[in-house]
């Protein structure tokens, strides 16, 4: 007889009484202008993860892979997308893969991509961490972003075809109402702006951040400021999602890929605000006691606001399509959700009986 047996913790979370993080985590100095308090705390680390889990609907998990067709229309673009949990592998990382062999609909092609999001939708502000190497293969989006909705979204996205010679941009957008009235073009707004890396994002690992607070949205890559925005801030709570993805678009996306095209996650790192006031409060005695409360590392705060370069064409749209025909997902049995703990490592083990 076959049982599948899923072993949590095998990584132990340990709690220091003179310093056991319970009343949250701080991003700066308590004298500093710029100090955040976060009470909650997630961490998955991907690549010390063995790669035979499964993907199961328990409710309660902290990552669920989608599944879900969206249209050429509804992609706005010339292809469609299908978002298919097979495309989301552990190997070494978490590994989101775009396909080149593209899907027959009645709507049109659709071009199969991965996403996982977070299945907690209470996220507000936070200080976001993951670590990412993109794909060397033209035609693919990667990103990773915080969604309430169109008009509340913040985004870090790599484009493939953008990145040539020495020339690596990333493109750091804050959806508003102004680009959902651009017809989801972030591009002509003031929530837009794409800055050129002095690294390559697909010759390693390097870790692209930002920190959500109520007043603005500070940016990071590799350890370095790069952009902060102050307008639409977003007020209402959302998850964390990670993708890849394309829909054909010459002007964002480009693609398809010409061959199958892979992002892989490292880790992700995520303090951050709920509004499930009781999972922020239980564990705290004294909400601003700084025995009880954990001090994050600050980022290098750099001297330059970057470079902008070029912009995408009219067709361009700098923000991720909706998705039509009724998105399922499937949770990702590796990752049960503590609060205020490090996850070392999970698995999902099959013991044959």
């Amino acid at each position: 007889m076959d049982v599948s047996f899923v072993l949590a913790l095998l990584g132990i979370a340990l709690r220091v009484a003179a310093s056991d993080c319970s009343c949250g985590y701080t991003v700066n100095a308590t004298s500093s202008g710029d100090y955040a308090l976060f009470t909650e705390h997630f961490e998955a680390d991907f690549v010390n993860t063995p790669g035979n889990v499964t993907w199961d609907s328990q409710p309660g998990l902290l990552w669920q892979a989608q599944e879900y067709n969206t249209t050429p229309a509804a992609a706005r673009g010339p292809y469609g997308k299908a978002a298919q949990p097979e495309n989301v592998v552990l190997d070494n990382g978490l590994q989101l893969w775009v396909r080149s062999r593209l899907l027959d609909s009645s709507s049109g092609q659709l071009i199969p991509i991965s996403e996982v999001v977070t299945a907690r939708s209470d996220i507000l502000y936070g200080s976001i961490r993951v670590g990412m190497k993109t794909t060397t293969i033209n035609g693919t989006c990667g990103a990773f972003f915080f969604y309430h909705n169109d008009s509340e979204e913040i985004d870090m996205e790599v484009l493939s075809q953008q990145q040539e010679g020495d020339v690596h941009p990333v493109n750091l957008v804050n959806q508003s109402p102004d680009s959902v009235a651009s017809g989801y073009n972030a591009v002509n707004s003031s929530g837009f702006i794409r800055y050129n890396l002095t690294f390559d994002p697909a010759s390693a690992f390097k870790e692209f951040r930002f920190d959500w607070l109520p007043d603005r949205i500070d940016m990071y890559a590799d350890n370095v400021w790069l952009k902060s925005f102050h307008d639409y801030v977003p007020s209402a709570p959302g998850a964390l999602h990670l993708i890849h993805w394309s829909n054909g678009d010459p002007g964002w996306s480009g693609g398809p890929p010409t061959q199958d095209a892979v992002l892989t996650i490292s880790y992700v790192n995520a303090y951050f605000n709920t509004t499930t006031p009781s999972q922020s409060t239980e564990t705290c005695s004294e909400p601003v006691s700084t025995n009880h409360s954990c001090e994050i590392s600050a980022m290098q705060q750099g001297t330059s606001t970057g470079s902008v370069s070029g912009s995408p064409t009219a067709s361009g749209t700098a923000s991720h399509p909706t998705r039509s025909g009724g998105a399922t997902t499937a949770g990702f049995g590796a990752w049960p959700l503590f609060r205020n703990t490090t996850l070392l490592a999970f698995l999902v083990v099959f013991i044959q009986l």
